[in-house]
């Protein structure tokens, strides 16, 4: 089942001069999408585009059968329906890792404990719940990421290079407990990466080069 698409999407920067992403026209269907690319080929654009964090230059994104930046309320999809990890971790520094995972729910002023307690248990995040971000490890502070993108139950999340700043066993770990969050909550995954030994755990695969999507798996 279809989730987003593009049609015709481009952004461009310097009056033009420069284009991040020329003309992409793709769909991506529920599950795990990955976006492949090298440093420079797009994907990051797009994929801040999809996340209505970048608006485009030209071209629709389609979003529940509407156009995402024209029909839709982005502030009730960026609260409710859309989830974000990004590689930074983008933790606040000032308050715990619990106050972390439940700023999403504090912004809706909605709490559903019992679902807080099984996403940190799923996560074996529990005993790092009261420390403070700085005091946590890189493997840490990506799983409190997670959960908290994850706990307001959305339908999409983004992810931006998620495990780049991780060592290899933290990559892996990282990246199997982020897939199996998004089956158990059913919630559909798109992630760009450039380290293809991700791509084992896609249901969808995309190529990137140049701003364009340049092969589909």
């Amino acid at each position: 089942m279809k989730i987003i698409e593009t049609q015709q999407v481009s952004k461009s920067y310097s009056n033009g001069r420069i284009q991040a992403v020329k003309d992409v026209t793709v769909s991506f269907e529920q599950g795990i999408n990955i976006i492949m690319g090298k440093s420079g080929s797009g994907k990051s654009t797009l994929l801040q585009m999809l996340a209505t964090l970048l608006l485009p230059s030209k071209g629709t994104i389609i979003y529940d059968e509407m156009d995402l930046y024209k029909e839709t309320d982005l502030e009730y999809i960026r609260r409710y329906e859309f989830g974000y990890i990004y590689q930074s971790f983008n933790l606040i520094k000032e308050i715990s890792a619990r106050d972390n995972i439940l700023l999403p729910n504090y912004i809706i002023k909605q709490k559903d404990r019992k679902l807080f307690n099984e996403i940190v248990n799923s996560l074996e995040i529990r005993n790092i719940l009261n420390q403070m971000p700085e005091t946590l490890s890189g493997g840490e502070q990506q799983r409190v990421a997670i959960a908290r993108a994850i706990i307001n139950k959305p339908k999409i999340i983004f992810a931006d290079e998620p495990t780049g700043n991780l060592d290899e066993n933290n990559r892996k770990n990282v990246m199997e407990l982020l897939v199996q969050m998004c089956k158990t909550y059913d919630a559909s995954l798109i992630m760009v990466t450039h380290d293809s030994d991700l791509c084992m755990y896609a249901d969808h695969v995309f190529i990137m080069k140049d701003g364009t999507i340049e092969q589909e798996k």
